[in-house]
């Protein structure tokens, strides 16, 4: 017997007990990577699809919170169209609604004529032409099994699909574009809109393009001007989001490793006569303390293997929901398992350590009789 067999046979000897501390850590590293990878992905998919539209610059209000909760003038938007180096300036709604009383998507209103129905790539269909029209890209309109001609209701006004597009990024697969003033109307902003997409005049150099974004920045007090992964990057919502996660994931993972401290310790009560064995022939206190460590780093190790594959199934089960077609999509990365797997990593052992401490409290010649 070894530091890695005698540890693997007491787990086995233990099936039940095993399983179970093995399942808690497994729930614990599966909940911390699908919550992360389901925050990530957010704000992947607000990047990429913010700048999947061909802008160069978003302008939005100043501290604004979320995607939606952005307001601007139209005559903002005149004006920031004005600066010297601007191509067009597009004012855009954006918000979430329900679709058939089922499902939460995106929805997009987008100026008559503007550079962003350029990027519009069709599948199938055309673009829309009425007020009551929408193109949904190909990912929303699979998930809300809809083709074109059908009738969707978005805020329980109908919409006729006109079109299906196939975007490159993810988060636009998962939008419904309309006429912004279709939108205006329905959601009851007129003359403002959510955000602006900035397109520069070409060709753009970096420092042109520095010159323009102060200029635009000038324009007004209450408006903040990024590229799009710095735009995801500083939405309150997006930042709150994360420090949840980040807590909730914490909080689980602290718990598992109140499971892990509590099998070694009930492991330790039952075997006092076998630890008293192994100091009679030569073990010392710190190879025994050692072997309760490595079964500790062992449950670790097991739970962590099983918590990645729950997680990566707990992210894509929910992206899968038509509640959740087109807010969350999963998005796994190596820095995400390996900060589950370091989190795990580092307080399992440290959980393990009292009940290691513990099984050499007692001399071998006690232990050997059996007293405690």
């Amino acid at each position: 017997m070894n530091l890695l067999t005698l540890p693997a046979r007491n787990l086995l000897s233990q099936r039940m007990r095993s399983a179970l501390t093995v399942l808690g850590i497994a729930v614990a590293v599966g909940s911390f990577i699908a919550l992360t990878g389901l925050t990530r992905g957010l704000q992947d998919g607000y990047a990429q699809g913010v700048g999947d539209v061909g802008g160069d610059f978003v302008v939005a209000q100043r501290g604004t919170y979320s995607l939606v909760s952005s307001s601007i003038s139209e005559e903002l938007v005149e004006r920031l169209d004005a600066v010297p180096g601007v191509e067009e300036a597009a004012g855009i709604i954006l918000s979430i609604a329900e679709v058939d009383d089922e499902a939460n998507i995106f929805v997009a209103g987008w100026p008559d004529g503007s550079f962003l129905w350029r990027s519009l790539v069709l599948e199938q269909g055309v673009a829309p032409v009425g007020d009551r029209e929408v193109v949904l890209g190909r990912a929303v309109a699979e998930a809300l099994g809809k083709t074109v001609g059908d009738e969707i209701l978005i805020q329980y006004e109908p919409f006729r699909v006109a079109g299906i597009s196939v975007p490159d990024s993810v988060f636009n697969q998962n939008v419904a574009v309309a006429r912004l003033p279709g939108l205006q109307e329905l959601f009851g902003r007129p003359a403002s809109v959510s955000l602006v997409q900035v397109r520069l005049a070409r060709p753009v150099d970096a420092r042109q393009a520095a010159g323009v974004k102060a200029a635009l920045a000038s324009v007004s007090p209450v408006i903040e001007v990024s590229d799009s992964a710095e735009f995801a990057q500083n939405m309150d919502f997006v930042k709150t989001v994360d420090a949840i996660t980040s807590a909730v994931s914490l909080v689980m993972i602290l718990a598992s490793s109140i499971l892990v401290a509590n099998t070694l310790l009930m492991s330790v009560s039952e075997r006092v006569q076998e630890f008293g064995i192994l100091a009679a022939i030569g073990w010392t206190p710190a190879r025994i303390r050692l072997l309760v460590v490595v079964e500790g780093v062992m449950l670790c190790v097991l739970g962590s293997l099983f918590g990645i594959g729950l997680g990566v199934a707990a992210m894509h089960l929910v992206s899968w929901l038509r509640i959740s077609a087109g807010l969350l999509e999963p998005y796994l990365s190596v820095a995400i398992v390996a900060e589950a797997l370091t989190w795990v990593m580092l307080i399992g052992p440290l959980a393990a350590l009292y009940p290691a401490w513990r099984v050499t409290r007692a001399p071998p010649s006690a232990a050997l009789r059996g007293v405690r």
